[in-house]
């Protein structure tokens, strides 16, 4: 059956059904989300009443109403925004709005007045409007893939302490490893605020151990890794630079005495590689970047750690609209359950390296990737760096670097998507390995890959 008319009389009653008999808006908005917000469609403004996380009326605003704050766009960008599977960039609210305010770019949606009261109430927010997609589309919520495959019960996975000095000061840094001894070293870093178990799969993946020795870490002050040895460290004021960052993956790889180690991150571990190809070429034997940009502003907010706002429910749910909304949503859900771990404070720390140190906006060319092999692999639906972000830092930087786009994922490939993700990784560690013919494609599909799209 066709969808009700997007906003229409009729479609505004299914939606209030809807939203009033979920679970997650009952536990999250009880008691709590009581914000009313107008929802502006094109020329046509909706005001939604909310109480207790339910939609109480959905009427015209009128000269008597007070609402805190706004989500406005054009009709097509709501359109494609409640669409089964939306294009990239239009799957989440604050996709679309980092695609105007940051990107200055036109067809997508715009948020106004209170934006305090938005992350003071982030979760409730984000699933009031994605539930306007599971009403277009009929009114049940998409159940494919929400179940977790099986998994082995005895990973061959050790984890272990690595003490190593980072300006006269001992940092105990966790690692986890796979893999043979003898093997090429795989060395992974996870995304800003977040830990080494995004790469579980990557450890545990035989193909890829049978000829990488795998090792994932917690940065200082992430994961399992202990806080700095330095007196009042509590203190102290996180905030991640270039040269932080640079300095402790090059001492935790000599500190494990890794020989020509091959580098692998993603969101602010891509973007480190071009520091690292800058700065560290000879201590590499390839580096792998997932979701590279040559700058990459407009994250370092006050909003992600702010005592008026949980900061647990918008750091983690700001994952959401970063990953593909067709990809398995039990590993979905676990890659925002791994944000939940974080301390307060480190995400932003990380990101102002992300968005505030890191720009190679003018001197990409000053990278030799001729002395070591780069790889730039963004996803799809990563708002925050596209594939042609990549294609541009490779153009930028020239020969040694290549940029490879990976459909139907997005900003955490790792967790996201991890069976697609491993199909897309396997091509390129076969040609750092040189056992590899052709070149890595340009292009990954999950059709080429033999994987399904929606699992």
């Amino acid at each position: 059956m066709a969808p009700t008319e997007l906003a229409s009389e009729e479609w505004w009653n299914e939606y209030r059904d809807v939203v009033n008999a979920d679970p997650e808006m009952t536990q999250h908005g009880r008691d709590a989300f009581d914000e009313n917000f107008v929802v502006g469609i094109g020329d046509d403004h909706f005001l939604l009443e909310m109480q207790d996380g339910e939609v109480r009326d959905v009427r015209p605003p009128g000269l008597d109403d007070a609402w805190s704050f706004g989500v406005v766009g054009p009709r097509e960008a709501w359109d494609e925004f409640v669409s089964e599977v939306p294009a990239a960039h239009h799957n989440e609210v604050f996709a679309s709005f980092y695609r105007t305010a940051v990107k200055g770019e036109e067809g997508y949606f715009d948020l106004v007045g209170n934006h305090k009261t938005i992350f003071q109430n982030f979760r409730s927010v984000q699933r009031a409007l994605e539930l306007m997609r599971t009403t277009h589309n009929g009114g049940e919520p998409r159940t494919e893939g929400s179940h977790r495959p099986q998994e082995p019960t005895d990973e061959p996975i050790t984890g272990q302490y690595v003490t190593v000095d980072l300006d006269g000061v001992d940092h105990r840094i966790y690692y986890e490893a796979a893999g043979p001894e003898d093997g090429i070293p795989l060395l992974c870093q996870h995304t800003a605020g977040c830990n080494n178990q995004q790469w579980r799969h990557v450890l545990t993946d035989s193909e890829i151990t049978d000829h990488f020795r795998v090792i994932a870490y917690d940065l200082p002050r992430h994961g399992k890794s202990v806080p700095p040895s330095s007196e009042s460290w509590w203190a102290d004021q996180y905030d991640l630079t270039a040269e932080r960052f640079t300095d402790t993956i090059v001492t935790i790889a000599d500190a494990l005495e890794l020989e020509e180690p091959v580098f692998i991150g993603s969101s602010m571990g891509g973007t480190v590689t071009l520091e690292l190809a800058d700065w560290y070429p000879e201590r590499f034997r390839a580096l792998i970047g997932l979701e590279v940009g040559l700058i990459t502003p407009g994250f370092y907010i006050q909003w992600l750690d702010h005592p008026h706002v949980n900061a647990n429910d918008v750091n983690s749910h700001a994952t959401w609209g970063l990953m593909a909304p067709h990809g398995p949503e039990w590993a979905r859900r676990e890659t925002l359950y791994l944000y939940e771990q974080g301390a307060n404070g480190v995400l932003k720390g990380d990101l102002h390296y992300y968005s505030m140190d890191h720009d190679y906006s003018e001197s990409a060319a000053e990278i030799d990737a001729t002395q070591v092999r780069l790889y730039l692999m963004n996803g799809e639906y990563d708002y925050l760096t596209n594939p042609a972000d990549a294609r541009e830092a490779a153009d930028a930087i020239g020969e040694g670097a290549t940029a490879h786009e990976m459909k139907a994922t997005g900003h955490f490939p790792m967790s996201e998507r991890p069976a697609l993700f491993r199909a897309y990784l396997k091509p390129v560690l076969d040609d750092i390995r040189g056992v590899r013919e052709e070149p890595v494609p340009e292009v990954f599909t999950p059709e080429d890959a033999g994987v399904d799209a929606n699992r």
